[in-house]
């Protein structure tokens, strides 16, 4: 059993191994093409406690996955065993899709984007729990479908490949097109929100870092911090 500290609360799970959950057969996919357009600044440097929201989400896909690639056009990003594979039809989300699913060696890939601070664990093993015999298996929340946060088998190529050719790069429009089953926010954990929150602009930045400060505050005054024998973090 893991306890975690990090982000000003206390997060318990327990170690499974890849195969006991399931994830042989996917690969995960950090999807870092975007421009940062609306977030002025490169994303992949954005820090949130200390870390990049890179990082983070490069270690949250590790520790999940066996396999894993980053979708990019960046091969300063590849680490060692984690290849940069740059897009086959660059300029959008779903390229970087196509370009994860192609390259990877499993019938599946998990999608993430660089930019989410607090992706859980636990929405991916509820999604994870309804592929059997689907293509596409996507978050749904009231805000719509969460597209760069979803498995995707194989079976997607041809549409995805299609799509591309025709210069379409809405992921969710193909929908129609393939068997996918969505996992609705009111079968997620209460706090599903967090999870699915993105860093696009310097105001989401500001927001997330404000949670960070008072969750920081509210962590370092827990009595339950001291009764787990672990030193709070430092202001």
């Amino acid at each position: 059993m893991f306890i975690y500290a990090n982000d000003a609360y206390i997060f318990i799970a327990m170690h499974i191994s890849h195969n006991e959950i399931g994830y042989s057969d996917v690969t995960g996919v950090l999807l870092a093409g975007g421009k940062s357009t609306r977030m002025g600044s490169d994303k992949v440097n954005l820090e949130v406690s200390g870390q990049t929201v890179f990082e983070r989400s490069l270690d949250f896909l590790q520790q999940l996955f066996s396999r894993v690639i980053i979708a990019s056009n960046r091969p300063e990003l590849a680490l060692p065993g984690i290849p940069a594979i740059p897009d086959i039809f660059p300029g959008s989300a779903l390229g970087g899709i196509f370009t994860g699913l192609k390259s990877a060696e499993t019938d599946w890939v998990f999608v993430t984007p660089c930019d989410m601070p607090y992706p859980d664990s636990r929405i991916v093993e509820l999604l994870f729990r309804l592929h059997e015999g689907a293509d596409a298996i996507v978050p749904l929340t009231p805000s719509g479908y969460e597209p760069v946060f979803a498995f995707y088998h194989k079976k997607c190529l041809p549409v995805f490949e299609d799509a591309l050719k025709r210069g379409r790069k809405s992921i969710f429009a193909l929908y129609p097109q393939l068997n996918v089953r969505f996992l609705e926010c009111q079968n997620m954990p209460a706090d599903w929100e967090k999870s699915m929150l993105n860093i696009n602009t310097p105001e989401d930045l500001e927001r997330v870092m404000k949670d960070y400060e008072l969750n920081h505050r509210l962590f370092r005054s827990s009595p339950k911090v001291a009764q787990a024998g672990r030193p709070c973090p430092e202001s």
